[in-house]
């Protein structure tokens, strides 16, 4: 299993997949690709901290369809209510 580590920008709206369990997706751009992302650790607070074009760092790993699972996030400049 490989785990990574980026930053980046999130280049799309954050969408739900699933509410069973709650899972979310987001585009995650860095300065040599895009990553299509897969959150459901904590899903709830990403969309309500995280916007288009928010500074985000991820941590990580693939699953078989070459998607990023993500385990941890921080998002900079977070929104807050």
């Amino acid at each position: 299993m490989q785990y990574v580590s980026l930053q980046g920008t999130i280049s799309s709206t954050i969408k739900v997949i699933s509410f069973a369990p709650y899972l979310v997706r987001f585009t995650l751009q860095t300065t040599t690709q895009n990553y299509n992302c897969l959150v459901a650790k904590d899903a709830f607070n990403l969309m309500y901290v995280a916007e288009q074009n928010a500074r985000i760092a991820v941590f990580g790993r693939y699953n078989r369809k070459n998607q990023l699972i993500v385990d941890k996030y921080h998002v900079r400049n977070a929104v807050n209510g």
